[in-house]
């Protein structure tokens, strides 16, 4: 996904009873590839322990989109 930003990753579990649960994380740095959203979820369903039986949904979603950071490179001079 280059020129786009993403700083908040976000994973939903639904059990076979129904019952959601939903995490996020907010990051300090921005993610801009498909592997890093995807270890970014796979971080948030191993920190909480989501996967403890069957699952009937699973999802994974991302939001707070940035605009690129441009920085001024400065010359060793």
């Amino acid at each position: 996904m280059p020129g786009i930003f993403l700083l908040t990753v976000q994973v939903k579990v639904r059990y076979s009873d129904f019952t959601t649960l939903t995490r996020q994380l907010r990051l300090e740095e921005p993610v801009t590839t498909e592997r890093e959203i995807y270890r970014m979820a796979c971080y948030l369903l191993a920190r909480h322990r989501l996967v403890t039986g069957p699952l009937r949904l699973l999802g994974i979603g991302v939001s707070t989109l940035v605009a690129p950071v441009q920085r001024q490179l400065r010359l060793g001079i």
